[in-house]
Protein backbone atom coordinates (compact mmCIF):
# COMPACT_ATOMS: atom_id res chain seq x y z
CA UNK A 1 0.00 0.00 0.00
CA UNK A 2 1.40 3.39 -1.00
CA UNK A 3 2.17 5.83 1.81
CA UNK A 4 1.50 8.82 -0.43
CA UNK A 5 -1.73 10.60 0.52
CA UNK A 6 -1.56 13.03 -2.39
CA UNK A 7 -3.94 11.08 -4.69
CA UNK A 8 -6.63 10.93 -1.98
CA UNK A 9 -5.98 14.56 -1.05
CA UNK A 10 -6.45 15.70 -4.66
CA UNK A 11 -9.48 13.46 -5.13
CA UNK A 12 -11.21 15.09 -2.14
CA UNK A 13 -10.36 18.58 -3.35
CA UNK A 14 -11.99 17.72 -6.68
CA UNK A 15 -14.91 15.57 -5.50
CA UNK A 16 -16.16 18.11 -2.98
CA UNK A 17 -15.21 21.21 -5.04
CA UNK A 18 -13.17 22.46 -2.11
CA UNK A 19 -11.19 25.15 -3.93
CA UNK A 20 -11.46 27.19 -7.11
CA UNK A 21 -8.53 28.20 -9.27
CA UNK A 22 -8.21 31.63 -7.63
CA UNK A 23 -8.72 30.55 -4.02
CA UNK A 24 -6.12 31.07 -1.32
CA UNK A 25 -6.17 28.60 1.56
CA UNK A 26 -5.41 29.23 5.23
CA UNK A 27 -4.28 25.96 6.84
CA UNK A 28 -5.04 25.55 10.55
CA UNK A 29 -1.96 23.85 11.99
CA UNK A 30 -1.61 22.72 15.60
CA UNK A 31 1.73 20.96 15.14
CA UNK A 32 0.31 17.45 15.50
CA UNK A 33 0.78 14.77 12.81
CA UNK A 34 -2.64 15.37 11.21
CA UNK A 35 -2.27 19.10 10.58
CA UNK A 36 1.44 18.84 9.69
CA UNK A 37 0.66 16.16 7.09
CA UNK A 38 -2.11 18.39 5.73
CA UNK A 39 0.28 21.34 5.52
CA UNK A 40 2.88 19.21 3.73
CA UNK A 41 0.29 18.12 1.17
CA UNK A 42 -0.76 21.71 0.55
CA UNK A 43 2.92 22.64 0.07
CA UNK A 44 3.14 20.02 -2.67
CA UNK A 45 -0.17 21.27 -4.12
CA UNK A 46 0.70 24.99 -4.49
CA UNK A 47 2.78 26.74 -1.87
CA UNK A 48 2.06 30.15 -3.40
CA UNK A 49 -1.63 29.92 -2.51
CA UNK A 50 -1.42 28.93 1.16
CA UNK A 51 -0.76 30.44 4.56
CA UNK A 52 -0.68 28.98 8.07
CA UNK A 53 -2.51 29.89 11.26
CA UNK A 54 -1.48 28.48 14.64
CA UNK A 55 -3.24 29.23 17.92
CA UNK A 56 -1.14 29.16 21.08
CA UNK A 57 -3.92 28.71 23.63
CA UNK A 58 -1.57 28.33 26.58
CA UNK A 59 -3.40 25.31 28.01
CA UNK A 60 -0.24 23.17 28.24
CA UNK A 61 3.33 23.84 29.29
CA UNK A 62 4.41 22.49 25.89
CA UNK A 63 2.28 24.99 23.95
CA UNK A 64 5.27 27.17 23.10
CA UNK A 65 7.12 24.09 21.79
CA UNK A 66 4.26 23.43 19.37
CA UNK A 67 4.27 27.04 18.16
CA UNK A 68 8.03 26.97 17.62
CA UNK A 69 7.81 23.81 15.50
CA UNK A 70 5.11 25.30 13.26
CA UNK A 71 6.96 28.60 12.90
CA UNK A 72 10.29 26.95 12.07
CA UNK A 73 8.71 24.61 9.50
CA UNK A 74 6.90 27.45 7.74
CA UNK A 75 9.93 29.72 7.67
CA UNK A 76 12.06 26.97 6.12
CA UNK A 77 9.32 26.29 3.56
CA UNK A 78 9.00 29.99 2.77
CA UNK A 79 5.27 30.33 3.48
CA UNK A 80 3.49 32.96 5.58
CA UNK A 81 2.63 31.91 9.13
CA UNK A 82 0.67 33.64 11.87
CA UNK A 83 1.22 32.51 15.46
CA UNK A 84 -1.72 33.79 17.48
CA UNK A 85 -1.27 33.94 21.27
CA UNK A 86 -4.62 34.21 22.97
CA UNK A 87 -5.75 33.96 26.60
CA UNK A 88 -8.29 31.21 26.09
CA UNK A 89 -8.49 30.54 29.83
CA UNK A 90 -9.53 34.14 30.43
CA UNK A 91 -12.10 33.86 27.65
CA UNK A 92 -13.59 30.74 29.28
CA UNK A 93 -13.87 32.54 32.60
CA UNK A 94 -15.67 35.46 30.97
CA UNK A 95 -18.11 33.37 28.96
CA UNK A 96 -18.62 30.37 31.23
CA UNK A 97 -18.18 27.98 28.29
CA UNK A 98 -16.64 24.55 28.76
CA UNK A 99 -12.96 24.13 27.95
CA UNK A 100 -13.49 22.17 24.74
CA UNK A 101 -16.48 24.15 23.49
CA UNK A 102 -14.97 27.53 24.35
CA UNK A 103 -11.58 26.72 22.83
CA UNK A 104 -13.26 25.55 19.61
CA UNK A 105 -15.49 28.63 19.47
CA UNK A 106 -12.67 31.15 19.89
CA UNK A 107 -10.39 29.21 17.53
CA UNK A 108 -12.93 29.37 14.72
CA UNK A 109 -13.58 33.06 15.35
CA UNK A 110 -9.89 33.95 15.28
CA UNK A 111 -9.36 31.89 12.13
CA UNK A 112 -12.24 33.53 10.28
CA UNK A 113 -11.18 37.03 11.35
CA UNK A 114 -7.62 36.45 10.18
CA UNK A 115 -8.70 34.81 6.90
CA UNK A 116 -11.06 37.66 6.01
CA UNK A 117 -8.52 40.35 6.83
CA UNK A 118 -5.74 38.68 4.84
CA UNK A 119 -7.53 37.53 1.70
CA UNK A 120 -7.95 33.80 2.30
CA UNK A 121 -11.01 32.18 0.72
CA UNK A 122 -10.87 28.79 2.48
CA UNK A 123 -9.81 27.49 5.88
CA UNK A 124 -8.46 23.93 5.87
CA UNK A 125 -8.71 21.61 8.86
CA UNK A 126 -7.03 18.24 9.33
CA UNK A 127 -10.05 16.24 10.50
CA UNK A 128 -9.66 12.66 9.28
CA UNK A 129 -11.53 9.36 9.11
CA UNK A 130 -10.91 8.46 12.75
CA UNK A 131 -12.29 11.83 13.83
CA UNK A 132 -15.35 11.16 11.67
CA UNK A 133 -15.96 7.70 13.17
CA UNK A 134 -15.55 9.04 16.70
CA UNK A 135 -17.90 11.95 16.05
CA UNK A 136 -20.66 9.73 14.67
CA UNK A 137 -20.34 7.29 17.57
CA UNK A 138 -20.38 10.12 20.11
CA UNK A 139 -23.56 11.50 18.63
CA UNK A 140 -25.23 8.10 18.58
CA UNK A 141 -24.46 7.69 22.28
CA UNK A 142 -25.71 11.18 23.13
CA UNK A 143 -28.75 10.94 20.89
CA UNK A 144 -29.02 12.50 17.47
CA UNK A 145 -31.04 12.76 14.28
CA UNK A 146 -30.10 12.27 10.65
CA UNK A 147 -28.12 15.51 10.59
CA UNK A 148 -25.95 14.37 13.49
CA UNK A 149 -25.31 10.96 11.90
CA UNK A 150 -23.74 12.80 8.98
CA UNK A 151 -20.83 13.66 11.25
CA UNK A 152 -18.25 16.20 10.10
CA UNK A 153 -18.94 17.65 6.63
CA UNK A 154 -16.11 17.67 4.11
CA UNK A 155 -17.12 21.22 3.17
CA UNK A 156 -19.10 23.74 5.18
CA UNK A 157 -19.00 27.28 3.94
CA UNK A 158 -15.37 28.35 3.81
CA UNK A 159 -14.21 25.34 5.88
CA UNK A 160 -12.68 22.39 4.02
CA UNK A 161 -11.36 19.01 5.25
CA UNK A 162 -9.28 17.30 2.55
CA UNK A 163 -8.26 14.39 4.84
CA UNK A 164 -11.77 13.41 5.97
CA UNK A 165 -11.50 10.04 4.17
CA UNK A 166 -7.98 9.25 5.41
CA UNK A 167 -7.25 7.34 8.61
CA UNK A 168 -4.78 8.17 11.38
CA UNK A 169 -2.43 5.26 10.74
CA UNK A 170 -2.06 6.35 7.10
CA UNK A 171 -1.25 9.88 8.25
CA UNK A 172 1.47 8.61 10.59
CA UNK A 173 2.94 6.53 7.76
CA UNK A 174 2.92 9.57 5.50
CA UNK A 175 4.78 11.70 8.05
CA UNK A 176 7.35 8.94 8.53
CA UNK A 177 7.85 8.37 4.80
CA UNK A 178 8.19 12.06 3.91
CA UNK A 179 10.04 13.17 7.04
CA UNK A 180 7.28 15.50 8.21
CA UNK A 181 8.04 16.66 11.78
CA UNK A 182 5.28 16.83 14.36
CA UNK A 183 4.61 16.93 18.08
CA UNK A 184 2.21 14.83 20.12
CA UNK A 185 -0.41 16.41 22.38
CA UNK A 186 -0.09 14.40 25.57
CA UNK A 187 -3.69 15.19 26.58
CA UNK A 188 -4.97 13.19 23.59
CA UNK A 189 -4.32 9.92 25.42
CA UNK A 190 -5.80 10.99 28.75
CA UNK A 191 -9.27 9.40 29.28
CA UNK A 192 -10.68 12.58 30.84
CA UNK A 193 -12.61 13.69 27.77
CA UNK A 194 -15.54 11.91 26.17
CA UNK A 195 -13.85 11.77 22.76
CA UNK A 196 -10.68 10.27 24.23
CA UNK A 197 -12.72 7.53 25.91
CA UNK A 198 -14.40 6.76 22.59
CA UNK A 199 -11.02 6.75 20.79
CA UNK A 200 -8.97 4.69 23.23
CA UNK A 201 -11.57 2.51 24.93
CA UNK A 202 -14.86 2.04 23.06
CA UNK A 203 -13.70 1.83 19.43
CA UNK A 204 -10.90 -0.69 20.23
CA UNK A 205 -13.47 -2.77 22.14
CA UNK A 206 -15.91 -2.68 19.22
CA UNK A 207 -13.16 -3.59 16.76
CA UNK A 208 -12.01 -6.51 18.89
CA UNK A 209 -15.33 -7.94 20.01
CA UNK A 210 -17.90 -6.93 17.38
CA UNK A 211 -16.68 -5.53 14.07
CA UNK A 212 -13.04 -5.05 12.96
CA UNK A 213 -14.27 -2.60 10.30
CA UNK A 214 -16.35 -0.41 12.63
CA UNK A 215 -14.44 2.77 11.83
CA UNK A 216 -14.76 2.35 8.08
CA UNK A 217 -18.45 1.54 8.37
CA UNK A 218 -19.14 4.57 10.56
CA UNK A 219 -17.37 6.77 8.03
CA UNK A 220 -19.31 5.17 5.17
CA UNK A 221 -22.59 5.71 7.00
CA UNK A 222 -21.73 9.36 7.55
CA UNK A 223 -21.03 9.81 3.83
CA UNK A 224 -24.35 8.20 2.87
CA UNK A 225 -26.28 10.22 5.42
CA UNK A 226 -24.68 13.46 4.28
CA UNK A 227 -25.98 12.80 0.77
CA UNK A 228 -29.54 12.23 1.97
CA UNK A 229 -29.40 15.10 4.42
CA UNK A 230 -28.05 17.37 1.72
CA UNK A 231 -31.07 16.75 -0.50
CA UNK A 232 -33.47 17.46 2.37
CA UNK A 233 -31.54 20.59 3.30
CA UNK A 234 -31.79 21.90 -0.27
CA UNK A 235 -35.58 21.74 0.03
CA UNK A 236 -35.51 23.47 3.41
CA UNK A 237 -33.20 26.19 2.09
CA UNK A 238 -35.60 26.82 -0.80
CA UNK A 239 -38.59 26.97 1.54
CA UNK A 240 -36.83 29.48 3.78
CA UNK A 241 -35.76 31.53 0.77
CA UNK A 242 -39.38 31.76 -0.41
CA UNK A 243 -41.31 31.95 2.85
CA UNK A 244 -39.02 33.22 5.65
CA UNK A 245 -38.96 36.95 6.37
CA UNK A 246 -37.44 39.27 8.94
CA UNK A 247 -39.50 41.70 10.99
CA UNK A 248 -36.60 43.62 12.49
CA UNK A 249 -34.56 40.91 14.24
CA UNK A 250 -37.60 38.64 14.51
CA UNK A 251 -37.87 35.70 12.08
CA UNK A 252 -41.29 35.06 10.51
CA UNK A 253 -42.41 31.99 8.51
CA UNK A 254 -45.66 31.09 6.76
CA UNK A 255 -47.48 28.66 9.05
CA UNK A 256 -49.69 27.20 6.32
CA UNK A 257 -46.63 26.36 4.21
CA UNK A 258 -45.12 24.72 7.30
CA UNK A 259 -48.19 22.55 7.86
CA UNK A 260 -48.08 21.28 4.28
CA UNK A 261 -44.59 19.77 4.66
CA UNK A 262 -43.55 16.27 5.72
CA UNK A 263 -42.55 15.70 9.35
CA UNK A 264 -38.88 15.46 8.34
CA UNK A 265 -38.99 18.82 6.57
CA UNK A 266 -41.03 20.46 9.35
CA UNK A 267 -38.36 19.62 11.92
CA UNK A 268 -35.61 20.97 9.69
CA UNK A 269 -37.53 24.17 8.99
CA UNK A 270 -37.88 24.85 12.72
CA UNK A 271 -34.17 24.26 13.26
CA UNK A 272 -33.42 26.59 10.32
CA UNK A 273 -35.63 29.33 11.80
CA UNK A 274 -33.92 29.08 15.17
CA UNK A 275 -30.50 29.18 13.53
CA UNK A 276 -31.50 32.21 11.45
CA UNK A 277 -32.48 34.06 14.62
CA UNK A 278 -29.84 32.86 17.11
CA UNK A 279 -26.89 31.89 14.93
CA UNK A 280 -26.58 28.53 16.70
CA UNK A 281 -28.65 25.64 18.07
CA UNK A 282 -26.94 25.22 21.43
CA UNK A 283 -29.16 23.65 24.10
CA UNK A 284 -31.86 22.92 21.51
CA UNK A 285 -32.79 19.23 21.57
CA UNK A 286 -35.30 16.89 20.01
CA UNK A 287 -37.91 17.54 22.70
CA UNK A 288 -37.82 21.31 22.15
CA UNK A 289 -38.33 20.97 18.41
CA UNK A 290 -41.01 18.30 18.73
CA UNK A 291 -43.06 20.13 21.35
CA UNK A 292 -42.93 23.27 19.21
CA UNK A 293 -43.86 21.34 16.08
CA UNK A 294 -46.86 19.68 17.75
CA UNK A 295 -48.18 23.03 18.95
CA UNK A 296 -47.93 24.39 15.42
CA UNK A 297 -50.07 21.52 14.16
CA UNK A 298 -52.83 22.18 16.71
CA UNK A 299 -54.07 25.22 14.79
CA UNK A 300 -53.90 27.44 17.86
CA UNK A 301 -52.26 30.76 18.61
CA UNK A 302 -49.61 30.48 21.31
CA UNK A 303 -46.27 31.53 22.67
CA UNK A 304 -43.67 29.37 24.39
CA UNK A 305 -40.13 29.69 25.66
CA UNK A 306 -37.28 27.63 24.24
CA UNK A 307 -33.70 27.93 25.53
CA UNK A 308 -32.62 31.55 24.96
CA UNK A 309 -35.51 32.39 22.64
CA UNK A 310 -39.25 33.12 22.62
CA UNK A 311 -41.28 31.48 19.85
CA UNK A 312 -44.93 32.14 19.08
CA UNK A 313 -47.56 31.74 16.40
CA UNK A 314 -50.80 33.10 15.09
CA UNK A 315 -53.19 31.41 12.69
CA UNK A 316 -50.99 32.06 9.66
CA UNK A 317 -47.49 32.86 10.92
CA UNK A 318 -44.66 31.39 12.99
CA UNK A 319 -42.50 33.85 14.93
CA UNK A 320 -39.02 33.39 16.41
CA UNK A 321 -37.99 36.17 18.76
CA UNK A 322 -39.96 38.96 20.43
CA UNK A 323 -42.23 41.26 18.46
CA UNK A 324 -40.92 44.61 17.28
CA UNK A 325 -44.25 46.15 16.26
CA UNK A 326 -44.78 49.77 15.41
CA UNK A 327 -47.64 51.70 16.95
CA UNK A 328 -50.35 52.73 14.54
CA UNK A 329 -53.37 55.02 14.39
CA UNK A 330 -56.94 54.02 13.44
CA UNK A 331 -58.08 54.33 9.84
CA UNK A 332 -61.11 54.03 7.57
CA UNK A 333 -61.24 51.26 4.96
CA UNK A 334 -62.67 52.03 1.52
CA UNK A 335 -64.86 49.36 -0.14
CA UNK A 336 -63.23 48.26 -2.39
CA UNK A 337 -59.75 49.37 -1.36
CA UNK A 338 -56.91 48.63 1.00
CA UNK A 339 -55.38 50.23 4.07
CA UNK A 340 -51.88 49.74 5.44
CA UNK A 341 -51.35 50.41 9.15
CA UNK A 342 -48.54 49.38 11.51
CA UNK A 343 -46.90 46.93 9.13
CA UNK A 344 -50.11 45.10 8.18
CA UNK A 345 -52.53 45.57 5.31
CA UNK A 346 -56.29 45.03 5.11
CA UNK A 347 -57.63 44.48 1.60
CA UNK A 348 -61.35 44.90 0.83
CA UNK A 349 -62.91 43.38 -2.31
CA UNK A 350 -66.48 43.07 -3.58
CA UNK A 351 -67.96 40.06 -5.36
CA UNK A 352 -71.37 38.86 -6.42
CA UNK A 353 -72.39 35.68 -4.62
CA UNK A 354 -72.47 33.75 -7.90
CA UNK A 355 -68.89 34.72 -8.82
CA UNK A 356 -67.26 34.37 -5.40
CA UNK A 357 -63.75 32.83 -5.73
CA UNK A 358 -62.30 30.40 -3.20
CA UNK A 359 -61.53 32.14 0.08
CA UNK A 360 -57.90 32.13 1.27
CA UNK A 361 -57.11 31.21 4.87
CA UNK A 362 -56.31 34.77 5.92
CA UNK A 363 -59.64 36.22 4.72
CA UNK A 364 -63.30 36.41 5.79
CA UNK A 365 -66.46 36.95 3.73
CA UNK A 366 -69.35 39.19 4.86
CA UNK A 367 -72.82 39.87 3.52
CA UNK A 368 -72.50 43.41 2.20
CA UNK A 369 -76.15 44.20 2.93
CA UNK A 370 -75.71 43.38 6.64
CA UNK A 371 -72.84 45.80 7.26
CA UNK A 372 -73.12 49.49 8.01
CA UNK A 373 -70.34 51.35 6.20
CA UNK A 374 -67.74 52.74 6.38
CA UNK A 375 -65.56 50.13 8.07
CA UNK A 376 -63.04 51.23 10.68
CA UNK A 377 -59.77 49.62 11.73
CA UNK A 378 -58.49 50.35 15.23
CA UNK A 379 -56.64 48.78 18.17
CA UNK A 380 -58.70 47.12 20.90
CA UNK A 381 -60.28 49.22 23.65
CA UNK A 382 -61.17 48.42 27.27
CA UNK A 383 -64.62 46.87 27.42
CA UNK A 384 -64.68 45.74 23.76
CA UNK A 385 -67.13 42.91 23.10
CA UNK A 386 -67.91 40.75 20.08
CA UNK A 387 -70.35 37.96 19.27
CA UNK A 388 -68.05 35.23 17.89
CA UNK A 389 -69.13 33.32 14.81
CA UNK A 390 -71.35 30.41 15.86
CA UNK A 391 -72.11 31.90 19.28
CA UNK A 392 -75.46 33.19 20.55
CA UNK A 393 -74.01 35.79 22.92
CA UNK A 394 -71.26 38.37 23.00
CA UNK A 395 -67.94 37.94 24.79
CA UNK A 396 -65.22 40.28 25.96
CA UNK A 397 -62.53 40.73 23.36
CA UNK A 398 -59.99 40.34 26.15
CA UNK A 399 -61.32 36.86 26.90
CA UNK A 400 -61.44 35.93 23.22
CA UNK A 401 -57.76 36.84 22.84
CA UNK A 402 -56.82 34.94 26.00
CA UNK A 403 -58.77 31.84 24.94
CA UNK A 404 -57.14 31.99 21.52
CA UNK A 405 -53.71 32.13 23.24
CA UNK A 406 -52.74 35.26 21.32
CA UNK A 407 -49.23 36.27 22.43
CA UNK A 408 -49.44 39.00 25.06
CA UNK A 409 -47.02 41.18 23.09
CA UNK A 410 -49.33 41.09 20.08
CA UNK A 411 -52.74 41.80 21.65
CA UNK A 412 -52.54 45.60 21.63
CA UNK A 413 -51.24 45.64 18.05
CA UNK A 414 -53.80 43.35 16.40
CA UNK A 415 -56.37 45.28 14.37
CA UNK A 416 -60.03 45.33 15.34
CA UNK A 417 -62.34 45.78 12.32
CA UNK A 418 -65.75 47.33 12.96
CA UNK A 419 -68.68 48.65 10.99
CA UNK A 420 -70.73 51.55 12.37
CA UNK A 421 -72.27 49.37 15.08
CA UNK A 422 -69.95 46.62 16.26
CA UNK A 423 -66.81 44.54 15.83
CA UNK A 424 -66.99 42.24 12.81
CA UNK A 425 -63.53 40.65 12.75
CA UNK A 426 -60.32 40.26 14.73
CA UNK A 427 -57.92 39.07 12.01
CA UNK A 428 -56.08 35.79 12.72
CA UNK A 429 -58.33 35.25 15.79
CA UNK A 430 -62.14 35.19 15.29
CA UNK A 431 -64.83 36.75 13.14
CA UNK A 432 -68.26 37.71 14.39
CA UNK A 433 -71.78 36.58 13.55
CA UNK A 434 -72.36 39.92 11.86
CA UNK A 435 -72.60 39.55 8.10
CA UNK A 436 -72.90 35.76 7.98
CA UNK A 437 -73.52 34.65 4.39
CA UNK A 438 -77.00 33.21 3.75
CA UNK A 439 -79.31 32.13 0.96
CA UNK A 440 -80.39 35.74 0.39
CA UNK A 441 -76.83 37.09 0.14
CA UNK A 442 -76.18 38.80 -3.17
CA UNK A 443 -73.18 41.06 -2.51
CA UNK A 444 -70.12 39.75 -0.66
CA UNK A 445 -67.42 41.91 0.94
CA UNK A 446 -64.19 39.97 1.35
CA UNK A 447 -61.61 41.26 3.84
CA UNK A 448 -58.05 39.90 3.60
CA UNK A 449 -55.35 40.41 6.22
CA UNK A 450 -51.63 40.51 5.44
CA UNK A 451 -48.80 41.34 7.81
CA UNK A 452 -47.49 40.90 11.38
CA UNK A 453 -49.58 38.30 13.16
CA UNK A 454 -50.92 36.99 9.84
Amino acid sequence: MSSDLMPEFLRNLDTYNMVDDNHRVLVAVSGGPDSMALLHLFLRWDKKRIGVFHLNHGFRATASRDADLVRDFCEKAGIPVHICVYDVTGYLKRTGESKQQGARHIRYKLLVDYAEKNGYHRIAFAHHGDDQAETVLMRILRGTGLHGLGGIPAVRGMYIRPLISVYKDAIIRYCSTYGVPYVEDETNVQPIYFRNKIRHQLIPLLEKEYNPQIRAQLVQMAELVQGDEGELQKKVDKLCENHMQYNGAQVVFDRNVFRSQSVAVQRRVLRALLFAYRGDLQRIGYTHIENWRQKLLENSTFEMHLPQVLVSATANSIFVGPFELEKWKPGVLDIPGQLRLGGFTILAECFSRDELPERPLNAEDFDGEELQFPLHIRPRKPGDRMQPFGSTSSKKVKDILINAQVPVQLRDYLPIITDQRQIIWIPTVRRSEVGRLGEQTKRVVRLTYKGPGG
